[in-house]
């Protein structure tokens, strides 16, 4: 499998793609594009029912895009708090400070407006008790 086109699944809801097609075409459906390539770039939003975080990595030596969805995210917050985790530990191992720092902080957001979003889209509230666990990924999905 071509790095270009990886997409893995975490969790049944949770996927990680770096197929840089993939992400631009659902960036101009949405109306979520950016123009200025010269520095690091997150970008939030959702998408029918689906959570959606763009990273676009800047720096020459690994240039691209990556993008983190989670699925129905208003009744799997446990994705959520998953992938504030996995930044987190991200974040400690230090890499990339900055673009991960960024994304952490608008996983976030949308956890922190769960209940909104739950609200607007008529979801029930998903138990509580659950247990993140951490995933393993590859190197190539790392900055």
């Amino acid at each position: 499998m071509n790095f270009e086109n990886q997409i893995m699944n975490i969790t049944d809801h949770l996927s990680i793609t770096n197929n840089e097609v993939e992400i631009l075409d659902l960036l101009i459906d949405t109306n979520n594009m950016f123009y200025d390539y010269s520095k690091n770039r997150v970008n939030a939003f959702i998408h029918e029912e689906d959570y959606h975080l763009v990273l676009y990595n800047a720096e020459l030596n690994d240039r691209g895009f990556t993008m983190y969805s989670i699925a129905n995210f208003c009744e799997h917050e446990e994705d959520i708090v998953l992938l504030r985790n996995v930044f987190d530990r991200t974040i400690r191992n230090g890499f990339n400070d900055y673009l991960i720092r960024m994304a952490k902080s608008k996983v976030e957001d949308i956890f922190y407006m769960r209940n909104t979003f739950r609200a607007l889209f008529k979801k029930q509230k998903p138990n509580d008790d659950y247990e993140v666990i951490y995933p393993t990924l590859p190197s190539s999905f790392s900055y």
